[in-house]
């Protein structure tokens, strides 16, 4: 019986075949399939194929080779690349159950689903959070964590009661026993000590009572890799065709296990601080495997370290095409929405340090009949122009926060945005988020109201400013 993947290749297959014989010699079609069987087909219905690697070798260009992610062992023709797999002599960790097999499990209650975080002190210990169990689960050593990075969704088996103190000291690790097949040269670029720290010791380490539950990772449910910021150290391995050298990448962040790459400008990459994006990691192997991205700059150069996993690229033209045109201002559809409170009637101000121009917040103070005061802080409402699922949420989701520096700001949103259509600047009509107080002259809170609203600030003033309103000078 046709697997949906046969199925999928044969059409692919049959459509260049199509295009083949219909533009005929002005145009050369070409298969790019890393899928041995799929290769070995299309050669033989005369479809021209090969893989990504032997077609991007063609171009003439070698630095294009390292941004090539690295194929899985069972899907390539091995005659074509390098070998990848140094520990493949045996077997490192167990084998991920079926997704089939963890959804039986976790009905059942035998598995236990949640998000792996890993020790920021310790890099052979980790934690899952567990609905199920209402604690959480404890994951001693690599073994335990089954090739799981930080921020997996994962499925975790219990291990016997017994077992929840042995086991802790499988995190005690010292770093030649997680690369006794690797052998690193000593001195590279950038060290970055990966051995373990042990925890302080606790009540639980001595009372099998007070034992916290651990478990072993048995499947990763959602995958949690990204590109990671850091530096590599060389491997003592003759170099491959090409120039290729294996490479071992050391991330900033130490939760990240070491990722083996393949590179043809190792010296070129040693002082440098580069990005390197995960492709996989089999069962034979210590370490993941992944490719090269980028070169960020020189090691302990500002600027470089800066970028250190923050983003200060240019925003995109698909992000930037999110916005509304300049000059913007509120509409009559706006006015007219019926959740947004029209609080333009109030003296609301604002106080940023000079020269401020992404103005986010501001409040309002004013006296009521009763002696009480009403007192208002509003937020400029982001939400209204960053819709779920666009570039520009996507763009801002991947930044996370604006970073200010001493000598600049590397923004989260575009300046359009936080500089002019949500920047609650002075005699302007902005939208706002706002909450209003109503308090006694001892500060005491009456009520609390939350409302979308419209506010058009009175005064955008600096610290100096609104200090010497508040001294009557």
């Amino acid at each position: 019986m046709e697997s949906p993947n046969d199925r999928n290749d044969r059409a692919i297959r049959v459509a260049a075949r199509w295009y083949q014989s219909h533009l005929g010699e002005a145009v050369k079609v070409l298969l790019i399939t890393n899928d041995r069987e799929n290769n070995r087909k299309a050669t033989e219905e005369g479809v021209s194929a090969e893989t990504i690697e032997s077609y991007v070798k063609s171009l003439g260009q070698p630095a294009l080779l390292d941004l090539l992610v690295q194929p899985a062992s069972e899907d390539v023709i091995m005659e074509e690349v390098e070998d990848m797999r140094p520990s493949k002599r045996k077997v490192v960790y167990p084998e991920h159950n079926p997704m089939s097999e963890i959804t039986s499990g976790l009905t059942k209650g035998i598995y236990h689903q949640g998000k792996l975080r890993v020790n920021r002190y310790n890099p052979f210990e980790a934690y899952v959070g567990s609905e199920s169990i209402g604690d959480e689960i404890i994951i001693y050593g690599r073994g335990n964590m089954n090739r799981a990075f930080d921020g997996d969704v994962v499925a975790v088996k219990l291990l016997p009661q017994d077992q929840w103190n042995e086991e802790k000291s499988l995190s005690i690790v010292d770093e030649e026993d997680e690369e006794e097949d690797v052998h690193l040269v000593p001195g590279s670029a950038d060290d970055a000590p990966r051995t373990s720290i042990p925890a302080p010791s606790s009540t639980s380490d001595t009372n099998p009572a007070s034992s916290r539950p651990s478990g072993c990772v048995v499947g990763i449910i959602k995958r949690n890799w990204h590109s990671y910021c850091g530096s590599l150290e060389p491997m003592p391995m003759p170099a491959g065709r090409g120039g290729l050298v294996y490479a071992l990448f050391v991330s900033k962040d130490r939760r990240i296990p070491k990722i083996r790459i393949q590179t043809r400008q190792l010296e070129n990459l040693l002082d440098k601080r580069i990005i390197v994006a995960v492709d996989s990691w089999d069962r034979q192997s210590r370490h993941p495997s992944g490719h090269y991205v980028r070169s960020i700059g020189e090691i302990g150069d500002r600027d470089t370290e800066t970028e250190n996993d923050i983003d200060a690229r240019p925003f995109s033209a698909q992000v930037l095409a999110c916005l509304p045109p300049l000059p913007w201002s509120v509409s009559s559809t706006d006015l007219n929405k019926s959740k947004r409170v029209d609080l333009r009637h109030l003296c609301v101000f604002s106080v940023d340090p000079p020269g401020c121009t992404d103005i986010d917040d501001a409040l309002h103070c004013a006296m009521l009949p009763t002696g009480n005061f009403e007192v208002g802080v509003h937020i400029a409402d982001v939400t209204n122009f960053v819709h779920p699922g666009t570039p520009l949420d996507d763009e801002a989701s991947k930044r996370g926060t604006s970073v200010y520096l001493v000598e600049r700001r590397i923004d989260m949103l575009p300046k359009p945005l936080t500089e002019d259509i949500c920047s609650l600047r002075a005699d302007v009509e902005r939208l706002a988020f706002s909450v209003i107080w109503e308090m006694t002259p001892e500060a005491e809170i009456i009520s609390t109201k939350y409302t979308k609203s419209i506010i058009k600030s009175s005064a955008a003033l600096s610290y100096v400013e609104a200090q010497a309103r508040m001294d009557d000078r």
